[in-house]
């Protein structure tokens, strides 16, 4: 590790509270304090090379924390946070990606190393090898085979002396609450209190509310508004297009048009069948501007799943007493790609523009993934400001005068009223 200033980690949240015009958070703070304490402890270990000599002979007497799990509601600054962190390290030390796009990677790599006895353990030796720090944005588990992951995956980075710091919506003893068989997780919530600092990070502040330039992103049921916004950023009509398809994970997917870095898609085509995260890093990665459109009202009829919450002693154990009822929406299969697909063009500070139809606020209807999503509103109402936007200054003056002749339209309708 590279010395580091005593204050660097302080000094650098100040500038971005000056810069961005953010309001200073003595919440947050308080956690650049303690990540500054963890920055200093870094500064005075052993590089990756050095890792597993000095782990070893380390082990046994050195118990500390290897990692920092910050959790706290949706636009706290948790993400903001650890990007200050990760400035302070080495490009070449840490590893940062969004926490579905590290579990992608980390299937892959078990395909790749599927022959070897324990393929886990191999993977997570390379990665500490390689970092000594890696960061995961928007921790969440959902799915049963990554939740099973996860215990052996993070002992191992742990056992190698890795350093891991972690953001998420959700306090570690309420992950995956509602899991099938969740009594195998168990053990993987003991261990993240037992390595990690867990830091609650809260101040009743959404900063991602805060006084933002307003540049319409979200329209309801407006698709002529899309046509718009795809006409000016390609300087092509939708008419004089003919490619219907692309390729994502090797799969032809439908998409109304698409020229230079923008495309367009209909929800159906993007979020609906089968589709993964992988789909959506790779949109990403290839392009600047998304158009969707069509997008539903996620609710519908409901249907009813037994999910087990086992038993809370870790024991492995089924307990039938803990079987239950659990509502689960028809749309929220497609609901939790919607939330994968923005994450990662949140991520990747890719442009969305969105036709729904209904109002922001009232997309999602359900039960199952209404925590998650409030996540995924948040980011929506910030992907719509001309501080997230990178956009061609024609397109500003359309978005500008479209809402003018809006705002005069409905002044005339009160009049007339």
């Amino acid at each position: 590790m590279t010395k580091i200033s005593n204050n660097a980690l302080d000094d650098l949240y100040r500038s971005q509270v000056i810069n961005t015009g953010i309001t200073s958070d003595r919440a947050q703070i308080a956690v650049i304090k303690q990540l500054q304490h963890c920055l200093d402890v870094l500064n005075t270990q052993p590089t990756s090379t050095l890792k597993k000599w000095h782990h070893k002979r380390q082990a046994k007497r050195n118990k500390s924390s290897l990692g920092v799990y910050i959790w706290g509601p949706v636009g706290r600054g948790k993400t903001m946070l650890m990007d200050l962190f990760c400035r302070c390290l080495n490009k070449e030390n840490y590893l940062r990606l969004h926490f579905h796009r590290f579990m992608e990677m980390i299937h892959q790599q078990l395909f790749i190393h599927s022959g070897e006895a324990d393929p886990l353990k191999h993977i997570a030796q390379e990665l500490s090898e390689q970092y000594d720090v890696i960061c995961f944005d928007e921790f969440f588990v959902s799915d049963i085979g990554d939740a099973m992951l996860l215990g052996r995956l993070y002992q191992a980075l742990f056992d190698q002396g890795t350093f891991i710091i972690s953001t998420s919506n959700t306090e570690p003893s309420q992950l995956y609450y509602d899991g099938l068989h969740r009594d195998r997780f168990l053990p993987t919530i003991k261990l993240i209190y037992s390595r990690m600092q867990s830091i609650h990070l809260d101040s009743g502040i959404d900063h991602r509310h805060r006084t933002l330039t307003h540049q319409k992103a979200f329209f309801v049921s407006n698709k002529k508004a899309l046509a718009r916004i795809y006409n000016q950023l390609t300087a092509h009509h939708l008419e004089n297009h003919t490619t219907k398809e692309v390729l994502l994970s090797n799969r032809k997917i439908r998409c109304n048009a698409r020229q230079g870095k923008t495309i367009w898609f209909n929800f159906s085509d993007l979020c609906q069948g089968p589709r993964s995260s992988r789909d959506y890093i790779e949109l990403a990665s290839d392009y600047q501007h998304i158009i969707l459109s069509e997008v539903p009202q996620f609710k519908g009829s409901k249907r009813e799943q037994i999910k087990a919450r086992g038993t809370e002693d870790g024991s492995g154990e089924l307990n039938t007493t803990g079987l239950r009822n659990v509502t689960q929406n028809n749309l929220d299969d497609a609901a939790r790609r919607f939330i994968s697909l923005v994450d990662e063009l949140y991520d990747c500070q890719v442009n969305l523009f969105i036709s729904a139809h209904c109002e922001m606020k009232l997309l999602y209807q359900g039960e199952l993934l209404s925590h998650p999503f409030k996540r995924t509103l948040s980011r929506l109402h910030e992907m719509s400001s001309a501080e997230y936007q990178k956009l061609p200054i024609e397109l500003i003056t359309e978005q500008m005068d479209y809402s003018a002749s809006q705002h005069q339209r409905l002044n005339l309708v009160h009049d007339q009223g």
